[in-house]
């Protein structure tokens, strides 16, 4: 059984699989497998993953599912994986040739259930943002003593699970066929984990691209982060963790709901009825999210954002994002 195991859902990245698929056979340690899941995709994807697996049949599996989403992909990679630790990486992304070395090392010498790493946000072949976990370096850790890390990077990549942690019991698995898929994971596993460790370096490579829920244009589709804090704060009540980090849930439906969804659907439509949704879901959850003790963690563009929405100021947020778009910010 190999160590770890690089669960890779796949559609639509005929231009970027190959470089993907290369940046995990390059890795210097060398007991990882790696399974593709190709989602139906409409492009060579399948046929790309095949030729992979029959190139390095001893280090590469090609998985074909009808089209489900990668939530669903990811779900059959996990229970395919033979992987003590499972490693999932989107397939237009590419990874550090010194990743799993460097995983080996700390796995050995510091034994854990979890263990994260930053990242390097790419765009047109640039540079534009370092990710980096909000975490001590080396000294384990849980997430009650650092509940920042549920403000981080809510993708799952970026991190090495151990396979317990999706064991059925946990009732932890990747939803098909929505938007917003990977915070439901990821804040649940932070829980979970009951050891955590942070690497050092920066190993993961993202790339920015249109596409995705972030990006897209279809408004209507983001009431789909409504259901994914309904399952969610769910979760947390239903577990027994809801008062442990009810703070912390408020500050993070604040971010991804009164902000981040607010501001996406204002941009396409400041007329559209999902910004009074938003806003009557978090007073519903959170009366008093106007004095959440986090605010302060805000930078200063997001703090005026939040300031302008909770007074309905639409046309002003509008305006701060034209004026960006003309400084190309």
């Amino acid at each position: 059984m190999p160590q770890f195991s690089f669960i890779v859902p796949v559609y639509g990245v005929e231009a970027y699989l190959e470089k993907c698929v290369d940046s995990m056979l390059a890795q210097s340690y060398e007991d990882f497998e790696i399974i593709l899941i190709d989602d139906e995709s409409p492009d060579r994807c399948g046929q790309i993953c095949d030729d992979y697996a029959a190139r390095y049949p001893h280090k590469v599996r090609s998985l074909h599912q009808k089209n489900n989403g990668s939530g669903a992909a990811r779900n059959y990679g996990i229970a395919q994986a033979q992987g003590e630790y499972l490693i999932f990486v989107d397939s237009d992304d590419y990874i550090a040739p010194d990743l799993l070395a460097d995983l080996h090392e700390a796995i050995e010498k510091t034994p854990a259930e979890l263990y994260i790493f930053g990242a390097e946000k790419e765009k047109d072949g640039k540079l534009i943002e370092h990710l980096d976990p909000q975490a001590p370096v080396g000294k384990p850790f849980t997430v009650r003593d650092c509940p920042a890390l549920f403000f981080g990077v809510t993708a799952p990549w970026s991190r090495a699970y151990h396979r317990s942690l999706f064991a059925p019991e946990n009732h932890i698995s990747f939803p098909p066929k929505v938007w917003y898929q990977d915070i439901r994971v990821v804040t649940k596993i932070f829980v979970r984990a009951k050891s955590i460790v942070r690497l050092p370096k920066r190993y993961y490579h993202y790339i920015h691209r249109e596409g995705s829920a972030t990006v897209n244009k279809n408004a209507k589709r983001n009431v789909e982060i409504l259901y994914a804090f309904e399952d969610i704060l769910g979760w947390f009540r239903e577990k027994g963790y809801w008062e442990e980090y009810r703070k912390e849930l408020e500050f993070l439906t604040i971010h991804h709901v009164f902000l981040a969804a607010s501001v996406r659907v204002l941009r396409i439509d400041p007329k559209h009825p999902l910004l009074k949704q938003f806003r009557e879901y978090i007073e519903k959850e959170f009366p008093h999210f106007p004095n959440c003790p986090y605010l302060p963690e805000l930078d200063s563009n997001k703090k005026l954002i939040f300031k302008l929405l909770l007074k309905k100021r639409y046309r002003s947020v509008l305006a701060i994002f034209k004026i960006k778009e003309l400084l190309g910010k």
